[in-house]
């Protein structure tokens, strides 16, 4: 039995995708997923091409809708929210680190971290100061001002990670986030993660095609076919 509180579940999620109005023609993503996130946790989640991992992450993490079943936030139903009430929670409880980083090309690291949290009220002064010391502690405190075209692919990932938990969301989701990197850097991020998991406290789940490091977690869920094995 899990002591730690849960954050996050989903009850017999389904997903199809329809390339037209016939029924044949739908692709069966996803095949009934039960799944329960704890506070804490390190989880990743891996499995072949095609198996419906950023599928379950886009769903878990708000920014998409199953076709059946229920993901709950605590004991909130957020399959029920409307748009700008999911659009909210994303921003006050959600963070996301994707394999390309969509950091905003035209901003500096620095501004990058601080948008986040001006969005949700806070002066451009108090942002940059919680800006600076999320970058700080992801090892960049000499990179502040750079944009990310004059940061290394490592780099911008450690921008997007600061990004992704600078408003200390429940949860952080990764999607393939060392998939472009090489083995060292990816090594580097995915330590900085543990890191940050353990020191932090903060919870992440992430999709990754390396077993290696997904060894590395607390708990490791395997999907083949759209179902957890």
């Amino acid at each position: 039995m899990n002591n730690k509180n849960l954050i996050l579940s989903c009850t017999n999620i389904h997903k199809y995708f329809s390339f037209n109005k016939k029924v044949e023609a739908r692709l069966h993503v996803l095949r009934g997923i039960d799944i329960s996130i704890f506070e804490g946790e390190l989880v990743s989640i891996i499995g072949a091409s095609g198996a419906g991992k950023s599928t379950l992450l886009h769903i878990l993490g708000g920014l998409d809708r199953p076709t059946a079943g229920d993901v709950f936030w605590g004991t909130e139903n957020i399959s029920r929210l409307d748009d700008d009430e999911l659009a909210g929670l994303r921003s006050r409880e959600v963070g996301f680190v994707f394999q390309f980083h969509h950091l905003l090309p035209e901003f500096t690291a620095l501004e990058n971290v601080a948008i986040p949290q001006m969005i949700l009220g806070k002066s451009y002064k108090k942002a940059e100061e919680e800006a600076r010391k999320y970058l700080t502690n992801v090892g960049l405190s000499g990179r502040l001002s750079h944009r990310p075209s004059e940061l290394s692919g490592g780099e911008q990932q450690r921008v997007a990670i600061a990004r992704a938990v600078v408003n200390q969301p429940r949860v952080v989701f990764a999607d393939e986030l060392t998939g472009n990197l090489d083995s060292t850097s990816a090594n580097e991020l995915f330590n900085l993660i543990e890191d940050l998991n353990k020191n932090n406290k903060q919870t992440f789940v992430i999709v990754t095609h390396n077993e290696k490091l997904a060894g590395k977690s607390n708990r490791v869920l395997h999907m083949e076919d759209g179902k957890l094995k």
